[in-house]
């Protein structure tokens, strides 16, 4: 558990984090044009922040179930959290993806100015 969550999740979710910041810079969306996209930047900066936080009941379990066996070491805490985590991320993603997918209406003032601008651009 530790070693997959070390070298595998976190490390996806940095990278979750950071080719968002690229992709929503290098595409007509922005990311400070749409609500959508700075929603998904938040939730996908509290979803990596949370993630980081719950790396130490992680490493509890870990280090608990490497000295000893599981059925006899009081777990019941930590476990209950680990599912309650898990059922969380994945509907941290289905909100994601959900947002990916419909791209809700709703531009921020400062898209509003970068659109006017480029009308005003386009007109001769």
């Amino acid at each position: 558990m530790e070693l997959t969550t070390w070298f595998v999740i976190v490390p996806l979710a940095l990278a979750s984090l950071l080719t968002g910041l690229v992709s929503s810079l290098g595409t007509k969306w922005g990311l400070f044009r749409y609500y959508w996209v700075l929603v998904k930047l938040l939730i996908t900066i509290l979803a990596t922040i949370i993630l980081l936080v719950h790396t130490q009941p992680i490493d509890l379990l870990a280090g608990v179930a490497a000295k000893t066996t599981v059925l006899g070491a009081d777990l019941h805490q930590p476990q209950i959290l680990m599912v309650i985590a898990s059922g969380a991320a994945l509907l941290v993603l289905l909100v994601l993806t959900a947002l990916s997918v419909y791209k809700p209406q709703g531009m921020t003032p400062y898209g509003w100015r970068k659109q006017h601008e480029q009308r005003k651009e386009s007109l001769p």
